[in-house]
This record gives C-alpha cells, structure tokens and sequence, in this order.
C-alpha cells in the first residue's frame, strides 16, 4: 500500500482560539445595506446581475480602478450594478449565447476600464472569463429558458435536493464546476444578504474558500504545513500544480471556527477575506502597522472600535514569526476563486 506524504495539519485548537475571539465581533449593518445589495430592477435582473458577476469573479489580484480607489471584487460591484440598472444585454443569456466572444471581450474591456480608455483595462483573461459566461448563458437557455427564478424555484431551496438542489445544478456549468462549491456558495450569500432567497438546508453548506483565506489560516497557524519542503515552496511562491490538501484543510477549519464562534458559516467570508485582503497580504498590520488597502476592507464590514492591531495578533504566530508571516497561498491557476 503506498502513504502519501502528509504535508499539512489542522490545528484544532487554534481553530477554538481564533473563534473566541471573533464570537464576540459583529458584522456592519451597512454593509449588508451597500448599493450593490440595494439595486432597484426586477428579480430576474437582480439574479442575473449576481450570477455573472461572481462567474467570472477569480483572481482578480490585477483589477483595480485607479480614479475610484476599486479593486477586484469591488471593482466587479460597480460595474454589474450598473448593468443591472440599465438592464444591459450582457446580463441576458441570449445574448451572450448569440453574440461573438471577441464583441463580448472588447465590451467588458470597456466596462473595466477607467476614464473611458479600454488600453487602461486592468481586467485579465478576459477571453477565459467570456467563455465562462458564455458557457453559464447557454446552460440557462437550454435547461431554464434562460431563467435563473426558474433554477432557484426548482430548487425549492435547498442546496441537496435529489438532484435538483442548488450544489447539484449549479456546477454543471463551469464557472460554478468547483468541487468545493465556493463561487455556488458566494452567489447565494448574495442573494440571502439581499432578502431574495432562504435556504432551507443550511447544514450542508461548504464554507467559501478563496486564496485570502487560505493565507490568514495559514499564517495564524489554524492550518500547519508539516513539509519543510512545501513551506519553502509557499514562502517563495513557487506555483503548484494544486492547492490540495491545504484548501480542504482550510476548509474544515472554517467549520469549526463557525460552530465554536456561533456565526453562520457564510459569514466567515465575511470576516477572513476581508482580513486577508487587507490586514494579512503583501503588507501585514502586525509587522508593517498599515493595511494593503485603504480605506481597510475589515473596518468596512466588521465593527471594531480600533483597529491599530490585529485582531489576531496576540495568539497568531505569524505576528511573531517570519516562517509563519511570509507563508502565502498556493499558486495555482484556477477560476474555481
């Protein structure tokens, strides 16, 4: 019988403590209220507008719209915002279905541009992201009429449902093909933070996993790399071929940090990504005492009196220790986030 070597650990017992300190944190009520939640169109619309945009939503390190201080999944926000609102054709299936993917490129460069200049367009794999849509738009027209309202009321809400249930048709398409089910899972946060959906099955939700999260648990010891090997390779940023076991570890780190903290597992999003997108990157609130992004995308969503540390810092490795500090994710190409 042949052992795989084993590279990486969960740390339950991190996982407990970084719990105890988020149980007693709380989510910014206007966040929940930010426009691309509040947009006035018809539900179809409002569907539409979420699907699309989280289906070619996927290492977006590159996009940042300089003039309005918006990067990646913000950036995506306020574009898909206001093609909701001016119910534009790149939100209709048929269209997309219809339409030339080289048209369909050259008019999302245009949106993801700033002051009007498509060569300023910090977008990439823009042909990838088409074909994603693309892919998602011939799907719905075939088995839905194109109706996403028709999808979710097949469903009945769950999320496993004898092969109707949300995990089990979404990820026919592509975009949504993930096994870990975290663009599925992101697309419906979205639409229960805007009132449109409930779920009736909640226990089987996956938690979102993306490469922000994956650093911080990481960094804060939640998850351990046993391998010297690969933790050199994590430091030096070296890519993999995948991100195996450590999203899976990440994973099952995420449920036990929610069951111990008493938040809803979605909400861990909430929380990790926004920490690791702007305490816990490149430049790190513990060692450099300023966040990659400003304003810092945690205080825009969690409610803290003060934020001149971090909020793991007293129990994070990574505070203390450069081996833990400088681990970054694993670098593997993915639209799976």
């Amino acid at each position: 019988m042949i052992q795989t070597k084993k590279v990486a650990e969960l740390n339950r017992h991190q996982c407990l403590r970084i719990a105890e300190i988020i149980r007693n944190l709380k989510p910014r009520k206007d966040f929940y209220q930010r426009n691309y939640l509040r947009v006035e169109a018809d539900e179809e619309t409002i569907f539409r507008m979420h699907f699309f945009a989280v289906a070619i939503c996927h290492q977006t390190h590159t996009l940042h719209h300089s003039i309005l201080n918006l990067w990646g999944w913000d950036f995506i926000e306020h574009v898909f915002a206001i093609l909701a609102k001016e119910k534009s054709q790149l939100l209709n299936p048929s269209y997309l279905v219809s339409t030339d993917s080289s048209k369909l490129v050259r008019q999302l460069k245009n949106w993801f541009t700033c002051a009007e200049e498509p060569d300023n367009c910090t977008f990439d794999r823009l042909d990838e992201r088409v074909a994603l849509m693309q892919n998602a738009a011939g799907f719905l027209t075939s088995e839905f009429k194109g109706k996403l309202s028709s999808l979710f009321r097949a469903s009945k809400g769950f999320l496993i449902h004898s092969g109707t249930g949300l995990y089990e048709v979404l990820p026919k398409m592509e975009a949504f093909a993930d096994p870990q089910q975290k663009k599925s899972t992101f697309f419906i946060k979205l639409l229960m933070d805007t009132g449109l959906i409930t779920i009736n099955d909640p226990e089987n939700f996956i938690p979102i996993m993306d490469y922000h999260m994956q650093r911080v648990l990481m960094r804060t010891g939640c998850v351990e790399i046993t391998d010297s090997d690969l933790r050199q390779q994590l430091i030096s940023r070296k890519p993999q071929n995948s991100d195996e076991p450590i999203r899976s570890l990440c994973i099952e780190a995420f449920r036990i940090i929610a069951d111990t903290s008493g938040h809803q597992v979605t909400r861990m999003n909430d929380y990790f990504w926004s920490l690791g997108r702007s305490c816990c990157n490149v430049t790190t609130l513990c060692h450099d005492h300023r966040c990659e992004k400003e304003p810092c995308t945690l205080t825009q969503i969690i409610e803290l009196q003060t934020h001149s540390r971090c909020i793991f810092q007293d129990i994070c490795p990574g505070a203390k220790l450069d081996n833990y500090r400088n681990l970054w994710q694993p670098m593997v190409k993915t639209h799976f986030y």
